[in-house]
């Protein structure tokens, strides 16, 4: 999908800084978009306008973590996309059902034609051929084999291909798909959900700070009115002051003309101090060895590793870069990296260590996968694929965002991110079979949720938490219960909350966790 243009992007970032304007228009700007990929994959007029009423929800609510060179409408569809497979293993047999189009007939015979294949053919035909994901990415999505989805997948294609014959040949079939409508626009009902919801939480988030400000509001007329005695005690003062007799010092004058030239000498000696103690300095290349290419030169010396530069290390061959105020990168062999901002890192692929080095400053290292976020000090390692990355924290904690949720890697854990997973960090000494099944889970309907609750041990609290979270509510009491068991939450956490998936009560938790591992 292409990058959003500058209005696009304005209006993400004015709707992130809490622009209810900015998110309105963006909204609406998606939101037929959103429904017809939907509508194709469900052929349900009421799971169409529910999914979809969720999707902008959830993009609302996660809308800080989308990450800039991320498409808008794609990250939309995503999430769209997410919560529709969620709604399909869930309801398996209603999309069994032969799907009524009375509601949602369109004038399009052709969409119609879509519309009524049976359901695992015209979800993974809408998938595959309309919304453009890959064959491997469908079958971990579904859970499905690679060769059961092309079976599927050749199945709708072929009854498309009876229905017309004429698409059979050249690119005729896929531009025929690629005239279906961008947009189909749902009933008002569903955009008037979504920012009914919306309302109602920016309410009760405004009634919160208008009473924590009403609990300030005593302590800040007791300060004002203590600030009112001490202005007039220093008036009082000040009227002692002038009554009293003038008493008048005589200075000689004297001629500054011979001082300037040294005045000024002392003002650019201290400016110059200045700037030499403050000077930005640059990531810099301070060990290598082996062959080492340097935006498409091959490197002799210690150099610079400016904003927008890239490297890529050899066979036998690494590169040790300072970072001023973050610390040191080790860079091993057959890496391909680039510096993306001032202080953000992306990784193609091969394999790093991040040391500190007095630190005072975070650095973000994104891949193709995920973005990870290292705390103050931390120290880790961290090798990356297109189709997977491993990490792991020797020293403080990384924060891994897969989409749109945030993972939390401490000391002495480990976190593996796999296409089409989820990335739910381990610790590398629990059972086997455990570690195995949280590197492929997949959300929601994972169908080792029980399997892993039944192998978790005390040791595996923090991973538990991470798979509480993901789960679909029917399942979560399932994680919630064995978590309890391993580690019974603060008095302050409620079953209710967790369920809910309360962001201060899973916090609570989450600190008494990382304070007993």
């Amino acid at each position: 999908m292409l990058p959003d243009n500058k209005f696009v992007r304005s209006l993400v970032q004015n709707a992130q800084r809490g622009n209810f304007t900015a998110l309105d228009q963006l909204f609406r700007m998606n939101i037929g978009k959103v429904y017809a990929v939907v509508l194709r994959m469900t052929s349900n007029k009421s799971f169409a306008s529910r999914i979809t009423v969720e999707t902008f929800i959830e993009a609302w609510k996660k809308l800080k973590l989308i990450r800039e060179d991320s498409p808008f409408t794609g990250w939309l569809i995503a999430i769209a996309v997410y919560k529709t497979l969620d709604v399909f293993r869930n309801n398996k047999e209603e999309f069994a059902k032969k799907p009524d189009l009375t509601e949602i007939e369109s004038k399009d015979s052709f969409e119609n034609d879509i519309l009524r294949l049976p359901h695992l053919e015209r979800l993974i035909f809408v998938l595959n051929k309309v919304e453009k994901y890959s064959i491997d990415e469908i079958a971990d999505m579904i859970m499905m084999k690679k060769d059961d989805v092309l079976f599927h997948l050749n199945l709708a294609i072929e009854k498309l291909h009876d229905k017309y014959p004429l698409y059979k040949f050249d690119n005729s079939f896929q531009e025929r798909i690629s005239k279906l409508p961008i947009e189909i626009q749902p009933d008002k009902s569903v955009i008037d959900e979504i920012f009914n919801y919306i309302y109602e939480e920016r309410l009760k988030l405004t009634e919160k700070e208008n009473e924590s400000d009403q609990k300030i509001k005593p302590e800040e007329e007791k300060i004002e009115k203590t600030e009112k005695t001490k202005k007039e005690k220093k008036q009082k003062e000040k009227k002692k002051l002038i009554e009293r007799p003038e008493i008048t010092l005589e200075v000689k004058p004297f001629s500054l003309k011979k001082y300037i030239p040294w005045v000024i000498g002392i003002i650019l000696i201290l400016v110059a101090g200045y700037f030499y103690l403050t000077r930005a300095e640059d990531w810099r290349i301070i060990e290598f060895s082996g062959s080492i290419i340097l935006n498409n030169e091959t490197i002799n010396g210690n150099e610079n590793f400016g904003v927008k530069s890239f490297l890529k290390t050899g066979e036998n061959s690494n590169v040790k870069l300072k970072l001023p105020n973050v610390g040191i990168i080790d860079v091993d062999a057959n890496t391909k990296l680039s510096r993306t901002r001032s202080n953000e890192l992306k990784i193609d692929v091969g394999r790093i260590v991040k040391k500190p080095f007095e630190q005072t400053e975070k650095i973000i290292i994104l891949t193709a996968l995920a973005d990870f976020n290292e705390e103050l000090n931390g120290e880790f390692e961290l090798s990356a694929s297109e189709e997977i990355n491993n990490l792991f924290v020797y020293q403080g904690t990384v924060k891994v965002n897969l989409k749109g949720f945030e993972s939390v890697v401490p000391e002495g854990f480990a976190c593996t991110v796999k296409k089409g997973r989820y990335a739910i960090p381990y610790n590398p000494n629990s059972d086997p079979q455990l570690i195995n099944l949280l590197k492929d889970f997949t959300g929601p309907a994972d169908p080792n949720l029980v399997l892993i609750s039944a192998l978790a041990s005390p040791k595996d609290v923090l991973s538990l938490w991470h798979v509480l979270q993901l789960t679909s509510d029917l399942n979560r009491p399932i994680a919630l219960n064995k978590l309890k068991e391993l580690l019974p939450p603060p008095e302050t956490v409620s079953d209710e909350g967790i369920m809910k998936l309360n962001s201060e009560m899973l916090e609570q938790w989450l600190i008494k966790i990382l304070a007993n591992r």
